[in-house]
């Protein structure tokens, strides 16, 4: 159904003349089933906007309906549509007060008062009751917005204020947000690191007993937790290489895939890494034991295996294959970089503590556990990012259900750890992850994916996510990615990525009761992660006045080289 310009002026005089309400600023002129195409007064919108700085009652406070991503309302039969306005276009080439505007808006949800109070104000995303061509349009109150996106109950927090206006508390529900996953996507330096921070430090005040695992790739986050967290380095970690199941086993100690003798070295480590497990039992029926079952066991058994298989060759090709492990293991061992992991002191059975110092059992005032992967050498982080992914996953399935306690794991550029590439030596742990996005929920163990480049993220792992925090994100491809992969239609916000400021982002999904664009609240200093942007202006301002400066970086290089 469409109106003349004559028709669409005399619709306007109606509506604004008569007695429907207040702060009435047009009609509904088209609908779909997603979204409507509004006419509107522009005197009547100056009108809400010079009205509103002069209300006293904040209760009854009107919102300026006359911005993108501005929320306003349909009148139906019961109750009202809320709607996010997309595009403005002015009607006519006469610019007055008087012109009408065009305005199109996407589809929020659904709301209305019971008995006229506040209190009972009730909104749901669903839109059963869909507008019609001539419905009136009005402004929004500061109740109504903070009804649908300030809700605060036990299981919520607030993260900052709905954008453009600012006022409205912008609330998540934890429980919907981590029990199907979140993401938080944008572009390098939009403030994705001081978003995922806020997000933590929010849950950890609120829920002091938390249990949540961070992997800091560059050491960022651990001044954002120091009064909260324990963090593990290369220093302080303790991961015993016999906790490694056989793929991770491969992925460590087998030569890389292309090379010719790579199965030959695989059936060897199969068989000697099974008997030294059983060798090892320690009460454990042998039936029951396989080559995953984390069993300590010293490497120096596996080499004597070894060496006892290779006093029966006579096959010098095989030989070869041989002394290829032995000499792996062996460097593992020498290697202080990897003590943290293949100390001789790491066969002993502290799978206990292990398992209590990551997953903060008990917590103890400590609820964070940054994982700093920064010091770990690159041809291993891989696989300690596994291994822990795996075991918290697996002593979640093995928890007991009334003593489970859901855990929280945090991965910092998780397209590093699980990619789209499937020829990746990322194979384990994004195998790992992949697994935890898929059945994770069932067993209390939720992810957080922060990425910037959600094109080189797996889709199934990302797809899984059931909230997501998108900030400015300028890339064509990324967009379009995210556009595909979003749990609801609301591929028009996306339109507004690449204007969004720092600190800003559209929030979508299970977290909140219908699409949000939300600013940051800006944490205390001392709570931001460290930023590592180099200050170009003020350190080129300054000359190296030390002699020592290029000796001591260079014996720091040699004493933590990765």
């Amino acid at each position: 159904m469409s109106f003349t310009p004559e028709d669409q002026l005399s619709e306007l005089n109606n509506i604004m003349s008569g007695e429907l309400g207040f702060g009435k600023i047009g009609f509904v002129q088209k609908v779909s089933g997603n979204k409507a195409t509004l006419i509107c007064s522009v005197s009547a919108i100056n009108k809400v906007n010079n009205t509103i700085e002069n209300m006293e009652n904040k209760l009854d406070r009107l919102l300026s309906p006359s911005q993108i991503g501005s929320i306003i309302k349909i009148k139906v039969s019961k109750g009202f549509v809320f709607a996010s306005i997309n595009e403005i276009e002015i009607v006519g080439n006469n610019i007055s007060d008087t012109n009408e505007l065009s305005i199109l808006v996407d589809y929020i949800g659904h709301g209305y008062s019971e008995a006229n109070s506040y209190g009972n104000f009730k909104f749901t995303r669903g839109i059963g009751n869909f507008p019609v061509p001539r419905q009136v349009v009005y402004s929004v109150v500061f109740t109504e917005i903070a009804s649908v996106f300030g809700q605060m109950h036990s299981g919520s927090i607030s993260l900052g204020t709905v954008s453009p206006q600012n006022i409205t508390p912008a609330t998540v529900n934890v429980d919907a947000m981590l029990g199907k996953h979140y993401a938080i996507l944008g572009n390098t330096g939009t403030g994705k690191s001081s978003a995922a921070s806020l997000l933590i430090r929010r849950i950890v005040s609120k829920m002091k007993n938390s249990h949540i695992l961070i992997f800091d790739p560059h050491n960022e986050y651990s001044a954002a937790f120091e009064d909260v967290c324990v963090k593990f380095d290369i220093d302080s970690l303790r991961l015993p290489y016999w906790i490694m199941n056989f793929e991770e086993h491969v992925e460590v100690l087998i030569t890389p895939s292309d090379h010719v003798n790579r199965q030959a070295e695989i059936d060897i480590l199969n068989r000697v890494l099974l008997k030294a497990r059983i060798d090892s039992s320690n009460g454990i029926p042998i039936e029951k034991i396989t080559v995953n079952t984390p069993i300590p066991y010293k490497l120096s058994q596996i080499i004597k295996l070894i060496d006892i298989e290779m006093g029966k060759l006579d096959n010098l090709e095989t030989f070869t294959s041989y002394m290829r492990l032995k000499n792996k293991i062996e460097n593992f061992r020498k290697d202080t970089r990897f003590g943290f992991m293949f100390s001789g002191m790491r066969s002993t059975d502290n799978f206990d503590r292990v398992i209590g110092d990551l997953l903060r059992f008990p917590v103890n005032d400590k609820p964070v556990s940054i994982i700093d992967l920064s010091g770990i050498p690159g041809n291993i982080v891989n696989v300690v990012v596994s291994v822990i992914m795996r075991i918290v996953f697996d002593f979640a399935v093995w928890s007991k259900k009334m003593e489970a306690r859901p855990v929280l794991l945090v991965c910092e550029e998780a397209h590093r750890y699980v990619p789209t590439d499937k020829n990746t030596i990322f194979s384990s742990t994004k195998k790992a992850i992949d697994r935890i996005a898929k059945e994770g929920r069932k067993y209390g163990v939720s992810l957080g994916l922060i990425s910037q480049r959600p094109v080189d993220l797996s889709e199934t792992s990302l797809s899984q996510c059931g909230t997501f925090f998108v900030m400015r994100m300028n890339n064509e491809k990324d967009k379009k990615f995210v556009e595909n992969i979003l749990p609801e239609g609301s591929a028009a916000m996306l339109d507004s990525l690449s204007s969004l400021d720092n600190g800003e982002a559209l929030v979508v999904g299970e977290g909140v009761f219908a699409p949000v664009k939300i600013k940051f609240d800006l944490l205390a200093e001392g709570q931001r992660p460290r930023s590592l942007n180099p200050h170009f202006s003020s350190r080129w301002l300054m000359d190296i006045n030390s002699d020592g400066f290029i000796h001591d970086t260079i014996m720091n290089w040699r004493m933590k080289d990765r």
